[in-house]
């Protein structure tokens, strides 16, 4: 028992210094600096109901006009997504293409890869579909790359919160930012999101990340974070100014969601040490194990305030990372949190072995990870 007990106040006080190292990130000014060439490449499937809003997003960016410009590629929608996106960009006020791939070529890393080949910026950004673009996004995502050996940033993405699940998942949602970005800025880089990422199209093409893994259909930003990272150590920032907002999912999505990023990251991993995903899922189950015995023995003052601990932690990580995202922390959702995350990481963690999960249409079995 003592074993739990100083497992859980370590893990706490793991946390509060993870507090402290994302309170030090400092993003780099945009202000007065030459302004770089960016294609943004946008790959797309079944977003009829999400692009109208991403496109009148865009529309707002500030940025000037000659150095930038947008390619979005069509990965086969099955809907209206061609038909309202063309419409949408009647009156666009930047430059762009609108691809679509061919028959035997499909995912997201083969719409990437045809984006990235029309453009011929010195930059590229990519984002989803289904996100909200800031007016500074572009400003703000650029600006680190006037440090020559700077090749690939991250920025910071956050759940719209419109009701209590959404909160819930927002909350849930801003730790994995945090630690990815705790990750990039101590030089060992574990994640990054698609939905906010830029890099110089040059590194992209003379690393060909992609090329051993294209029949993984998910991690393309976590391959090709690992790629660039191990080429260029001090070459990866978090540009934690630049926030992207996406719509939270429903639950049926979240299950579908989460079960791919477990896959994806047990498929990326496999060029590193599993350690750190197996630590963090044993962490998760010896916490429900201490959480079954203070139930049955809740006069165990000890393990109470080292859940405690760990409870305040978490609150205090999470305030700090949504605070900087300019949203705000509930103290319900975030109860609601504390009582299923560990249940919700053990679970998905052996579901993302074996179940199956579908995404944007598409069926996913064990062997496609």
């Amino acid at each position: 028992m003592m074993f739990l007990n100083l497992l859980i106040i370590l893990y706490a006080a793991v946390l509060g210094y993870f507090t402290l190292l994302w309170s030090r990130i400092i993003s780099v000014s945009a202000a007065e600096k030459k302004l770089l060439g960016v294609s943004v490449v946008i790959p797309f499937r079944n977003e009829e109901h999400n692009l109208i809003p991403l496109i009148n997003s865009l529309t707002k960016i500030d940025y000037p006009h000659h150095l930038l410009n947008f390619i979005f590629v069509n990965d086969h929608s099955q809907d209206a997504s061609l038909k309202i996106l063309n419409a949408s960009l009647q009156s666009f006020p930047f430059r762009y293409k609108v691809i679509s791939l061919s028959d035997n070529s499909e995912g997201k890393k083969s719409a990437l890869i045809q984006g990235i080949s029309y453009s011929d910026a010195e930059l590229i950004l990519t984002t989803d579909a289904d996100c909200y673009l800031p007016a500074n996004w572009v400003r703000e995502m650029q600006a680190s790359f006037h440090n020559q050996s700077i090749q690939l940033v991250s920025g910071s993405v956050v759940f719209k919160a419109k009701n209590f699940l959404s909160k819930v998942f927002q909350m849930e949602f801003a730790p994995l930012i945090g630690v990815g970005a705790i990750s990039i800025q101590k030089g060992n880089a574990t994640m990054a999101n698609g939905a906010n990422l830029a890099f110089r199209r040059n590194t992209f093409i003379l690393l060909q990340p992609f090329e051993d893994n294209l029949h993984i259909p998910t991690g393309d930003d976590i391959f090709l974070l690992q790629k660039i990272s191990s080429k260029y150590p001090q070459g990866v920032y978090f540009q934690k100014s630049a926030v992207v907002v996406t719509g939270a999912p429903t639950l049926r999505e979240f299950v579908n969601q989460r079960i791919r990023w477990a896959s994806k990251w047990k498929a990326a991993s496999e060029r590193k040490s599993k350690i750190p995903a197996i630590a963090v899922w044993s962490f998760h189950l010896l916490y429900l194990i201490a959480l079954g015995t203070l139930f049955q023995a809740p006069q165990n003052v000890f393990l109470l305030l080292a859940v405690m601990a760990k409870a305040v932690a978490e609150y205090i990580f999470i305030h700090s990372i949504l605070r900087d995202q300019q949203q705000t922390t509930g103290f319900l959702p975030f109860c609601f949190l504390q009582f299923f995350y560990s249940i919700y990481v053990v679970l998905f963690g052996l579901l993302a072995n074996f179940a199956t999960y579908q995404w944007k249409g598409r069926n996913y079995g064990k062997y496609d990870r």
